[in-house]
């Protein structure tokens, strides 16, 4: 049987906040129902892109990721709720609006803070997919539509299919993955992974001159792990590393000069090393 997955790549998002404002322009003030009844006008934000910063200046990199009702398999919020929760044939999650009315304890029940609590209306709502969309033969929500970087996609297919796109693409959930979300994510590093960057320069007489002919080296126990040349500014940046993953050596080279050697200690965020000046040999 086909259902409904959404993939999120992390590495395109530019925090343009289309998809949001495309979820607002099909709720606010329209009610899809049974499906939803009309989103608030302010607030409530069904699918919000969440700028995350990593490094310090001057080598900062900001990425977004893009969070949403993740349609879970093994429903969280039904478990609480189990009334007011409807888990589609397709895989998309729906809250009953007639059970959601007063039900403010449905806002609770989801782990990842998803199920919001209109006010005037006094109803637990979340994104729906566009279900209603769909189900007439759309072939994608209003905010994948209004992607234009295309960040946001959606995949119709079973799961054996599936599950081999999350091989292939390397799709990982946005937590623990316990609740087996159908909302998958690409290129998470850039959220939750740490970077080693500097830049590298040496004398040239008086004047400090970038050495663009340098190569960096990282390793932890002698064991090489990654390696990069610089930029043309002498600028390098070694991506992935865990957070809290220890202790690691850098090495830096360039022809007719002395070897850079450096320990560098992952911790909770990436590292600016700044500078590093090579001595001639």
């Amino acid at each position: 049987m086909k259902t409904w997955h959404m993939i999120v790549d992390v590495s395109k998002c530019v925090g343009c906040y289309n998809c949001m404002l495309a979820c607002k322009d099909e709720h606010v003030g329209n009610a899809w129902l049974p499906y939803t009844d009309e989103q608030s006008l302010h607030g409530d934000k069904w699918i919000n892109p969440v700028r995350v910063e990593r490094g310090s200046v001057p080598f900062t990199e900001v990425a977004f990721v893009t969070k949403t009702c993740m349609h879970c398999d093994d429903v969280p919020c039904a478990k609480k709720c189990p009334d007011a929760i409807k888990k589609r044939e397709d895989g998309i999650v729906l809250i009953d609006q007639v059970r959601a009315r007063g039900n403010k304890n449905l806002v609770d029940a989801c782990p990842y803070g998803h199920i919001h609590w209109n006010e005037e209306l006094q109803t637990a709502q979340k994104c729906t997919m566009c279900a209603h969309l769909l189900d007439e033969g759309w072939e994608e929500p209003r905010c994948v539509q209004a992607c234009p970087l295309r960040a946001l996609s959606v995949v119709y297919c079973d799961d054996i299919e599936f599950d081999q796109m999350v091989e292939k693409q390397k799709l990982k959930p946005l937590t623990d993955g316990s609740n087996r979300p159908r909302v998958l994510y690409k290129n998470l590093y850039k959220i939750n992974k740490c970077f080693v960057a500097g830049a590298l320069a040496y004398m040239d007489g008086d004047i400090e001159t970038a050495a663009t002919e340098a190569k960096v080296k990282l390793s932890m126990n002698g064991i090489p792990l990654l390696s990069t040349y610089v930029d043309f500014l002498g600028e390098f940046k070694l991506d992935k590393l865990p957070k809290n993953s220890g202790t690691y050596t850098l090495e830096c080279f360039m022809e007719g000069c002395k070897t850079i050697e450096q320990e560098v200690t992952i911790e909770e965020d990436s590292i600016n090393l700044g500078c590093l000046m090579f001595e001639k040999a």
